[in-house]
């Protein structure tokens, strides 16, 4: 299992209602797509990045193909109109402890 994820910031005076709606698209691109298990969205309570999107991949090999399908190539592009100061990490599981620990 691996998660990306994906920081960024907000452009000054973006229109919230086009980013929204390429934000859904770009959900529902990873909702469709084989080895997707779960999505999360955070806003940074601390300043920037504005945002962090995770998702949850069952492989490395099933977030490439989804990144890679034209479908989400335009998405992308269309997002970059919103956005500043992309960061894209990818976490796989730790070695040493590689199942969440809770109580």
């Amino acid at each position: 299992m691996i998660e990306v994820a994906f920081t960024y910031d907000f452009i000054p005076n973006f229109d919230v209602v086009a980013y929204t709606k390429v934000a859904r698209s770009a959900t529902q691109i990873m909702l469709s797509s084989k080895g997707f298990i779960e999505f999360r969205a955070n806003r940074n309570m601390m300043g920037s990045p504005n945002v962090r999107r995770t998702s949850v991949w069952q492989r490395l090999s099933d977030y490439a193909e989804m990144a890679q399908s034209p479908e989400f190539q335009k998405i992308t592009q269309d997002f970059r109109k919103f956005v500043t100061n992309i960061d894209v990490q990818i976490w796989g599981p730790s070695p040493i402890s590689p199942d969440p620990i809770r109580p």
